[in-house]
């Protein structure tokens, strides 16, 4: 099945927006350049994250008549619902998230203060922002330095993730990135995590001392990364065989909408163009070859619809699942 098969605005306009969706960083559009700072405290400043949070209880009003002064009088009577909390901003007075008795915030001042440690490593900040909804979520991205992998400059990022809403935990993320053309890889290997969490509990402080060793170490995840892309470019995988996985990934189903099948059939399309790109042609039928065109798509996903987050940043936190999807298939092929 083709495009000729569904009305041409719609094609036009899906192929429109694949066509202008640009290659750039996934950290690109989520808060200000800091690669000129050196130091924890000016970068959450200038990027606005150095407010403070509380946890407040919850309440609820009761209306009730009253005799004052020989004259009824409606009285409002504040309770507090038990073992419920709002986290709210000090600054704003906006209210970030419900949480239990046994939540404990952990301010970004102090979430966040290992990485003055990272600067004197050689790491370097690159930006940072807050974001989901009321922006209970605190983001810091931080760059080491690029490694060469089969011919290939890689630069290794460090994402660092804090929350306000309940939502669980204190998160850290190596996310290296191709320079060429801007592509993520998020997945964790056999021999090397990419990934460090920390749930809201108590003794959280001692937690980060031992996740602060963990991620000063974790630079071995690149060479990791290194020794896998090696075993990856000699194991096969057609062309036809990632044309067949893209068309599992993106079915063209004739019982979903035509808008559905329409933006299918052009993932389908951007998947077999990020393959056949240039500067794959030294991997051409290599399981390595397929995993770096899943993450150029994977990497800079088309956005249907209007955010404020942008997608490639959504993609690349929640660990690039069509990236996934694909080394998964890989891994598993004869």
């Amino acid at each position: 099945m083709g495009f000729a098969n569904f009305d041409s605005m719609k094609v036009a306009s899906v192929l429109e927006k694949v066509d202008n969706n640009e290659r750039k960083m996934y950290f690109e559009g989520m808060g200000i350049n800091l690669q000129n700072v050196n130091s924890l405290e000016t970068a959450l400043k200038l990027s606005k994250m150095d407010f403070k949070v509380e946890k407040l209880p919850i309440q609820f009003i009761t209306k009730s008549v009253q005799e004052w002064n020989g004259n009824q009088i409606l009285v409002d009577t504040p309770h507090n619902i038990p073992d419920m909390f709002a986290t709210v901003r000090t600054d704003t007075m906006d209210s970030l998230g419900v949480v239990g008795k046994n939540y404990e915030i952990l301010q970004n001042t102090e979430g966040f203060d290992f990485l003055d440690s990272l600067v004197m490593e050689g790491a370097k900040f690159e930006t940072a922002s807050t974001y989901g909804p009321r922006g209970a979520k605190s983001f810091i991205c931080m760059s080491t330095e690029p490694l060469n992998i089969l011919g290939d400059e890689f630069k290794g990022f460090i994402n660092f993730f804090n929350s306000f809403d309940g939502s669980g935990c204190v998160r850290v993320m190596f996310s290296p990135v191709r320079l060429f053309c801007s592509n993520a890889i998020t997945r964790s290997l056999k021999c090397a995590t990419n990934k460090i969490a920390i749930r809201h509990s108590s003794n959280l402080q001692g937690r980060l001392d031992a996740a602060r060793q963990v991620l000063l170490q974790n630079t071995n995840y690149l060479a990791a990364l290194n020794e896998e892309a090696k075993k990856l470019a000699v194991k096969p995988f057609s062309r036809d065989a990632f044309e067949a996985l893209a068309k599992r990934l993106f079915p063209v189903n004739a019982e979903d909408k035509d808008i559905i099948q329409i933006r299918n059939l052009a993932q389908i399309e951007q998947m077999l163009k990020a393959y056949d790109q240039q500067d794959l042609a030294n991997f051409n039928n290599t399981a390595w070859g397929a995993i770096q065109a899943a993450s150029d798509v994977a990497s800079h996903p088309v956005s249907w619809r209007n955010t404020k987050t942008p997608a490639s940043f959504t993609a690349v936190i929640n660990e690039l699942p069509l990236l996934e999807a694909v080394w998964s298939a890989v891994e598993e092929a004869a």
